[in-house]
């Protein structure tokens, strides 16, 4: 998600500012190189460990951490689109279906059964993060009938944001701190804001006050929770969720690029290089780190 989100970003700049566009397009790469990489990986402990893989798509919190596969699914068909317009079609119409049937899953399994306060963390945010990632690269498809579905999904992703955000707060207000391990995931809450921006601008077609609204909202949630992305190395080890800042960062460094596109001012223009500079040097970093960790047999997920 983090690196696509990248490939999106050095994109933009190179419509913009005129860089060079093999970045983004190296970058697309590598993205595609990892999702499959992963996948199979994946698969392969599907098969070995099956019993694992159950447990954790039944646990009240990791089962959100699904949403991952699916949203990058749904924006990997933006990477490949100029290369295999048909193909990223079909392969994003499935990926819709999938989120519909993940996000009814999930909140289904919410609403049937008693949750514990302590399991609303910011990770409950990744299925509804989903359904507003749907508009990001579906409404650049000029099919019949694309347009509603995006129109749908971006309806099911800001209601349920509204609904599960003051959920998350209170829980982060009133309960104990989450473990350390899961403190990089805070940043994840700055996600639906960030694409809720993108989303609504897009199929809005211009900027008005509630995208202003969720653009500037988001950018001071960035500002409380950016500490988050220098505590990591000092709160654990590296791990897995480290990678959670990673496609949040990318989400507003794209939804600043868009309003740098509708304001042309200086000052946005300078936000939007800097997010660039953050977030290809914090993926940058968590890249190293993960191939390291790989190659020196040190990694913990």
């Amino acid at each position: 998600m983090g690196l696509t989100g990248l490939s999106f970003s050095w994109r933009l700049a190179s419509k913009l500012w005129s860089v060079p566009p093999q970045i983004g397009e190296a970058i697309a790469i590598v993205a595609v190189v990892a999702f499959l990489s992963l996948t199979i990986a994946y698969l392969l402990k599907l098969i070995k460990f099956g019993q694992i893989v159950r447990a954790e798509f039944s646990h009240p919190v990791s089962v959100s951490f699904f949403a991952t596969f699916i949203i990058t699914l749904l924006l990997m068909p933006g990477v490949i689109k100029p290369y295999f317009p048909n193909f990223s079609f079909v392969l994003w119409l499935t990926a819709a279906v999938m989120m519909f049937f993940f996000a009814l899953h999930v909140i289904r399994k919410w609403l049937d059964n008693q949750q514990q306060p302590e399991h609303a963390v910011p990770a409950w945010i990744l299925p509804v993060v989903g359904t507003l990632d749907v508009p990001i690269v579906g409404s650049s498809f000029d099919v019949p009938g694309a347009r509603e579905i995006c129109l749908l999904f971006f309806g099911i992703g800001i209601i349920f944001t509204l609904i599960l955000f003051p959920i998350i707060i209170s829980r982060l207000f009133f309960q104990p701190q989450l473990p350390v391990l899961l403190q990089p995931t805070l940043l994840i809450l700055t996600g639906p804001f960030a694409l809720a921006f993108s989303g609504y601008s897009t199929l809005h077609g211009s900027q008005d006050l509630l995208s202003t609204v969720f653009f500037y909202f988001n950018i001071f949630l960035l500002c409380i929770l950016i500490s988050k992305i220098a505590y990591i190395p000092r709160a654990c080890p590296f791990r897995a969720t480290w990678w959670s800042v990673s496609f949040p960062l990318v989400a507003i460094t794209i939804s600043a690029f868009r309003y740098y596109e509708f304001s042309s001012d200086v000052p946005h223009a300078i936000l939007a290089g800097l997010l660039l500079a953050l977030s290809t040097a914090v993926i940058s970093y968590l890249v190293f780190q993960t191939l390291y960790r790989i190659i020196s047999g040190t990694f913990d997920s």
